[in-house]
């Protein structure tokens, strides 16, 4: 999946919940007008493929997400133009919402207890323990994670020391 579709879907569930009432005072109104940019192009080139999915979505953005994702995606291979398009956006989308953020004296702060991660700010990514962040295609690809895995032929091993048995 493109890198860029993830956080472009999230910023539309953001939109569509209740049309940036609560993403203004986040991002500012700079950063608004380009998720209500994205939301409608992408919205409407989905909707040629997949109008069920560009339909649903903004009534119920979470039980969507993941349709839109996959038609979002196909729609960002087949056309380099519209990917170029939308990347531009999602980076003027960015910068609005860092400088907001900047003007606001947004401050982070947060306090870890046990194990798991902390993602802050715009674009942030937190893998918590075990887990996994990818920040692009990991199709075909074997993901392992957890302690003590052995990878191989699957005849018994010793895993500290890798010596078969």
């Amino acid at each position: 999946m493109d890198p860029i579709i993830t956080p472009i879907v999230m910023i539309l569930a953001k939109y569509a919940l209740d049309k940036g009432v609560e993403l203004v005072k986040e991002v500012g109104p700079t950063a608004l007008e380009k998720a209500k940019e994205m939301f409608g192009m992408v919205l409407e080139r989905v909707g040629r493929r997949k109008s069920e999915t560009a339909a649903e979505f903004p009534q119920d953005p979470g039980a969507y997400q993941k349709p839109l994702e996959k038609a979002l995606d196909a729609e960002v291979a087949a056309d380099a133009e519209f990917a170029a398009r939308l990347k531009g956006l999602l980076a003027q989308y960015d910068e609005a919402a860092q400088a907001h953020a900047a003007a606001m004296g947004t401050v982070y702060e947060a306090k870890l207890k046990g194990s798991g991660a902390i993602a802050q700010g715009a674009g942030a990514v937190a893998a918590g323990a075990g887990g996994v962040a990818v920040g692009g295609s990991v199709r075909g690809s074997t993901v392992i994670t957890g302690d003590g895995n052995v990878v191989g032929d699957h005849s018994r091993s010793d895993v500290r020391s890798g010596k078969k048995s």
